[in-house]
């Protein structure tokens, strides 16, 4: 029965790790990316931050990548907003522009397509959006970064898709099999399990940060995951 406890509970910090692994991965390479955007040459305006653009988080090299956004036309003024895209490239940025015409209360959705040879610092696509003041509307910009990475075979949307699934339920399985398998709960098998509880609400929270483009929690979320990381893995030594 011990040997059955104790392999039980080694499945339950692989099934842990390989969730914890997964979500922590996703949200740490999909953050940083959004975080380099900011500091690439693009120019800085000041304006108004906007989060009406969507990007996918990960392409591979195999496929193209569609970036969205939605001007809304909020006021009860006729609108012709100019709305501008630069693209990161090896050479000069592309830029595409479009000019809009929207009634009072309608809105437009803008889509332009990102190809793996936009990458720069050899794994990234950085896309910026800027609109041009008509009033009563304020300049908006936002920023985003794409992660593009070299697997044939694969889309990006599958990657995002199965790193989502397994940290969604890899981790609170694992948590679950450890709880139940280490009863009496006490000691260094409870600080384990708190840890344990606490990384996946992190790693949750920085996948929430990174489909909602809160770059700045998604920091925060870094900085927690790692430390965490770091607790459990002495408490899970020195348990065993």
């Amino acid at each position: 029965m011990k040997a059955f406890r104790i392999g039980v509970r080694l499945l339950a910090v692989l099934l842990f790790l390989i969730g914890a692994l997964s979500g922590a991965a996703l949200f740490m390479a999909a953050n940083w990316a959004d975080v380099e955007s900011i500091l690439y040459g693009f120019p800085r305006y000041g304006n108004k931050s906007t989060f009406a653009m969507h990007c996918p988080l990960i392409i591979t090299t195999g496929e193209t990548g569609m970036v969205t956004f939605t001007f809304e036309n909020d006021s009860d003024v006729l609108l012709r907003p100019t709305v501008r895209f630069q693209v990161s490239n090896p050479g000069p940025f592309r830029l595409i522009s479009e000019r809009l015409e929207l009634q009072p209360g309608e809105s437009r959705q803008l889509q332009i397509e990102v190809f793996p040879e936009d990458a720069v610092l050899s794994r990234y696509i950085f896309v910026k959006m800027f609109t041009f003041a008509t009033y009563p509307i304020r300049q908006v910009e936002q920023t985003c970064g794409i992660l593009l990475l070299d697997w044939p075979g694969v889309t990006g949307r599958q990657v995002v898709t199965m790193g989502v699934t397994l940290a969604l339920l890899g981790m609170p399985l694992g948590l679950g099999l450890w709880i139940a398998f280490s009863r009496p709960l006490t000691g260094r098998a409870l600080d384990a399990a708190r840890a344990m509880g606490a990384l996946t609400v992190s790693i949750w929270l920085g996948l929430l940060a990174v489909f909602l483009s809160w770059w700045l929690l998604g920091l925060v979320m870094m900085a927690v995951t790692i430390l965490l990381a770091g607790v459990i893995l002495a408490s899970l030594i020195q348990t065993h």
